[in-house]
């Protein structure tokens, strides 16, 4: 699967159809819809109008496409009362045991006149006597079943569709695999026998290999770069634009100082524009060496990104086939071919820029951007890892402890890890019934352990245990894992091209998404320190994304509200709820901030209704009134909705483009997604652009004043720098002067500074 980057979900402690259920509901969610392919029946329970089941007959000859109608005709029932229909009648290839001398007619002609199981349980005297003594007898049985063919829709997996795109396979990896399994057919099927020719430097004139005498005739044209590794070897091409190349071998054995000396005083020179492919990667690597790029002036990859931020492949090798419809790998893959197809790119790029209206944009944010990324990549932030040990050993006691007493309450030892050796003690030695089989033996999912705990007390410190040893191996281990050795701080890499809005997101580790609230959160942050003598300032935006929303839609009485410094939510309570400011409570101004929110977000009455735990009747008398009072924000959404159908594509206050193609569709479903992305777009992207600048303009000040104070870390709407504990009043009121004046809106941005040593003190 990895070598033919297929995306696969996994958790050890769920089951297969918890896991389908979960990414069905999201993606129903999102807006999409859905087919499962399985034979399991409880999985037929979540079928809506946008998720459906297709079921193989005969192979894969023949299929059923089971939808809630069919559902009704083939089992008499409704999905949601599948888990009713099997907690009676039962489903031996899952395990699941029902009642015994209970069929699929007298269960649904049950289910139909009372609905449920737990209603017929409540009516048992009212049943036929042989039917009721059927049922009193395995009430428990029956209640069992239902447990277990009720799925779970709340895994937690993430359904990121970019994710999920088709990829190309890893020739590579997948050549790896198939010669250690001696797949010789699938080799040659694939064509996978090219991978395995190893590249040599370009033999044709226009390269000359150089590695201890340069001899630079340039004039001041372009540089072309591109930078390549095969293996433990590192080389860097250099091109001008009249096709004058060099190639450096940066390996330890041939990097000496005349060579280093020749590369640093290239690239650093002014004199030089530099173009090239990802430079941000680039950047860091040559800055470790202790070299920098000077007059950057593109990047294929960050072009293509701006004109097709939905893409999510930004390789040289998809761009020249798309803009190009040339193929890389037809013509060789070396250094040199490569950097002729960035030379094709560049104008074809620029092009598309310019008539798009995104150049001021690439300009003045985007490509300098790449520099203080690259310099925030490489400062890093420390990590303190006794604090990680210590949590470590902390949750580690915890585990042991719990591990010595399900020994002793099941009166011997085993490895607790293996679900073989597990099962066989919970369904053998323990004689749990048992529910559920997987295909290596006993299921000893979660869900299954759960369902059976009130039998068994012992379960519940199984799951405990479980619980400690995830925490210790998903989050502590791995973070430990990654902090480098010689700085003794984690290096994240900030993504440039991840998202469709502009935002950034961070990986390796994600760092963005780091437990905010809760006991493990703060403890975990807490392991993320200042240097000796500094400290952290945090400076995070105040509402900005509705600050936006009132600056975009020129409603006057949410600019009111901004301009006076009132409480938004409180105002938006006040008019919901048709009171006075000083009769607002908790309750109502959460209710005011999530319709506040959900706004932004086109919600629909429906999907408010289901957060808030209300009426959908209830929910549309909210928004009716939010519009009311804001009718400029509907006039503003209205206008946007408008040009999205017609233009296919929304913008924001920079000019970010954000293309909507499900915008016009005729799935109703689809088309209401592309509409709440359209309403959102703007905002989520001009904020994303407003941060962008202000980390440019802080990053330009502290270099101009020559502070020791450094951008270590971005999360949404939040900035945070390492700073000398000496310089912290004076770089608090640049970060908040910077910040607070990114942009000229027509209402005033509020940014919150907050100091502390650790991560976890700047965090609430």
């Amino acid at each position: 699967l990895q070598g033919y980057r297929i995306p696969f979900f996994e958790d050890e402690e769920y089951e297969a159809d918890d896991i389908l259920a979960t990414l069905a509901r999201k993606a129903e969610k999102a807006g999409l819809d859905v087919e499962i392919f399985t034979g399991d029946k409880d999985i037929l329970q979540i079928l809506s109008p946008s998720i459906k089941v297709v079921r193989f007959k005969k192979g894969i000859s023949q299929k059923d496409v089971f939808d809630p109608q069919k559902v009704k005709e083939e089992f008499g029932v409704t999905p949601e009362q599948i888990p009713d229909y099997l907690a009676l009648v039962g489903d031996t290839s899952d395990n699941i045991p029902g009642v015994p001398g209970i069929g699929p007619v007298t269960a649904v002609k049950l289910i139909q006149q009372y609905g449920s199981l737990e209603k017929i349980l409540d009516n048992l005297e009212k049943l036929p006597p042989k039917i009721a003594g059927k049922i009193r007898e395995n009430t428990k049985k029956a209640k069992l079943s239902k447990r277990l063919s009720t799925v779970i829709c709340q895994v937690p997996v993430e359904l990121n569709l970019e994710k999920l795109k088709v990829k190309a396979p890893d020739k590579e990896k997948l050549l790896d695999i198939f010669k250690k399994l001696e797949f010789k057919e699938l080799i040659e099927k694939l064509g996978l026998s090219d991978c395995q020719s190893s590249e040599k430097l370009p033999g044709s004139k226009e390269i000359e290999k150089t590695n201890h005498k340069i001899e630079v005739k340039l004039r001041q044209e372009p540089l072309f770069l591109w930078w390549e590794n095969e293996g433990n070897r590192r080389r860097l091409f250099i091109s001008s634009s009249r096709g004058k190349s060099f190639v450096f071998s940066l390996d330890e054995d041939s990097f000496d100082k005349v060579t280093f000396s020749q590369l640093k005083n290239l690239l650093e020179s002014g004199k030089y524009l530099k173009i090239g492919h990802d430079l941000k990667n680039l950047l860091v690597k040559l800055k470790i060496l202790g070299i920098g790029i000077n007059s950057i002036k593109f990047d294929t990859a960050v072009a293509a990104y701006l004109i097709n931020p939905s893409s999510g492949n930004y390789s040289l090798e998809n761009l020249s086939r798309y803009y190009l419809e040339e193929n890389i790998s037809s013509t060789g893959e070396n250094g040199s071919i490569k950097i002729k197809f960035i030379k094709k790119l560049y104008p074809a790029l620029e092009t598309q820029l310019q008539d798009k209206g995104m150049k001021k944009l690439f300009y003045e944010i985007e490509l300098p951007l790449i520099e203080v990324l690259a310099e925030m990549e490489l400062r890093g932030i420390k990590v303190d890892p006794t604090v990680l040990k210590s949590l470590c050993q902390q949750i580690r006691k915890m585990r042991k402890k719990t591990e010595e007493e399900i020994y002793t309450e099941v009166g011997e030892r085993f490895n607790l890890n293996s679900p073989q050796q597990l099962g066989k003690i919970l369904f053998e030695k323990l004689n749990l019934p048992l529910i559920k089989k997987s295909k290596t033996g006993y299921s000893t999912s979660e869900r299954t352990l759960q369902t059976l705990s009130p039998l068994c007390e012992t379960l519940n410190k199984i799951l405990d245990y479980r619980h400690l040893f995830k925490l210790e191996t998903s989050y502590i281990q791995p973070l430990s894992s990654m902090i480098n050795p010689s700085t003794g701080r984690i290096h994240t890499c900030f993504n440039q091209l991840g998202t469709n809005t502009g935002r950034l997101s961070s990986s390796n580790p994600n760092l963005q998404n780091i437990p905010v609230r809760g006991h493990l959160g703060d403890l975990i942050r807490k392991a993320f320190i200042a240097e000796e003598g500094c400290l952290f300032i945090s400076a995070d935006y105040s509402q900005i994304e509705l600050r936006i929303l009132a600056h975009l839609s020129g409603d006057s009485n949410l600019i009111s509200a901004f301009l006076q410094g009132e409480d938004i939510h409180r105002e938006t309570a006040v008019e919901i709820f048709n009171c006075l400011p000083l009769q607002v409570n908790s309750r109502m101004r959460r209710i005011a901030k999530m319709v506040n929110f959900g706004i932004i977000y086109g919600i629909s009455p429906f999907g408010l209704a289901r957060d808030l735990g209300i009426s959908e009747k209830e929910a549309q008398e909210y928004i009716e009134r939010y519009f009311s009072r804001y009718s400029g924000v509907k006039r503003y959404i209205e206008k946007t909705l408008e040009q999205a159908h017609k233009k296919g594509y929304v913008t924001t206050l920079l000019g970010r483009r954000r293309y909507l193609p499900e915008i016009n569709s005729k799935n109703k479903r689809r088309r209401k997604f592309a509409e709440r992305m359209a309403i959102n777009s703007p905002i989520q992207g001009s904020a994303a652009d407003l941060i962008k600048i202000a980390m440019l303009n802080i990053y330009r000040r502290l270099k101009e004043e020559n502070l020791p104070a450094w951008l270590i870390l971005q999360i949404h709407d939040e900035l945070i720098l390492e700073v000398t504990e000496n310089q912290i009043n004076r770089v608090r009121k640049i970060v908040k002067e910077e910040m607070e004046n990114a942009l000229k809106l027509s209402v005033p941005l509020v940014v919150d500074t907050k100091v502390g040593k650790n991560w976890a003190e700047i965090s609430h």
